[in-house]
């Protein structure tokens, strides 16, 4: 059974997607509700015509490439360790200068969000009205990620589920964050930033939260709902004959 669901609704969207990457690395599969149990090879079965899937793996690419980002600057700004629990090192250290820095971190990783739906949203199905006005990658944002995004020929089921897997691991780094600025008693590291500062990264850590809902959770649960219908159909079929 899964771990019960934490109570913060903008924590909710990385719990989903910790549940989803289990059951894409576990031998058997994992629960993603108490009741909804996907087998590790409903993520392989194979005969799916899932829609777009070069734009999903771009997508998804530039996601886990701007995560890596955020992680290093993470490590960089509230040292080592779990920032949401108070344990991170160096949290001694933090004033407004290491707080903006984190901040213009956020930032980016919300305009490389904003760009995913603006240039890929309509193609996928998802992100109507996500983005309230055009942005653009920028010269310096688009030399650094254009490097990180696949070939034009990708159009592999199984490369799409491997930078599935990538982000859904790469993303909890979004959630041990969030955590340590909403939670009732605030993280350490998060209460030595100036006010206006911490106010600036909770917006943007809300953001965050609402890209992964209403983008990338969007199009995953969709595709999931395909590949289980196949695989219960070709489980059907096996016991008829």
């Amino acid at each position: 059974m899964p771990q019960s669901q934490p109570n913060d609704p903008l924590r909710k969207p990385y719990y989903m997607m910790e549940l989803l990457g289990a059951s894409m690395t576990s031998p058997t599969g994992g629960y993603i509700t108490r009741r909804l149990h996907v087998p590790n090879e409903v993520w392989t079965v194979a005969g799916v015509k899932l829609s777009n899937v070069p734009e999903k793996i771009r997508a998804l690419e530039f996601l886990h490439a701007a995560l890596s980002e955020l992680q290093i600057a993470s490590s960089e700004v509230f040292g080592a360790g779990n920032v949401s629990s108070g344990m991170a090192m160096g949290i001694g250290s933090i004033g407004a200068k290491e707080a903006n820095a984190w901040v213009l971190k956020l930032e980016e990783f919300s305009i490389v969000c904003d760009n995913i739906v603006n240039d890929l949203g309509k193609k996928i199905g998802v992100g109507e009205g996500f983005v309230l006005k055009k942005t653009t990658w920028g010269d310096k944002l688009s030399r650094r990620f254009e490097k990180f995004a696949p070939g034009k020929n990708v159009d592999s089921p199984v490369a799409y589920m491997h930078s599935l897997k990538k982000l859904f691991q790469d993303v909890q780094l979004l959630d041990e964050h969030t955590k340590a600025v909403f939670s009732q008693s605030i993280a350490p590291a998060y209460a030595a930033f100036p006010i206006d500062i911490r106010v600036s990264a909770e917006q943007k850590l809300k953001r965050a939260s609402e890209f992964f809902l209403s983008v990338v959770l969007a199009f995953v649960i969709r595709d999931l709902a395909l590949l289980l219908d196949k695989y219960v159909k070709r489980c059907e079929k096996i016991l008829e004959d």
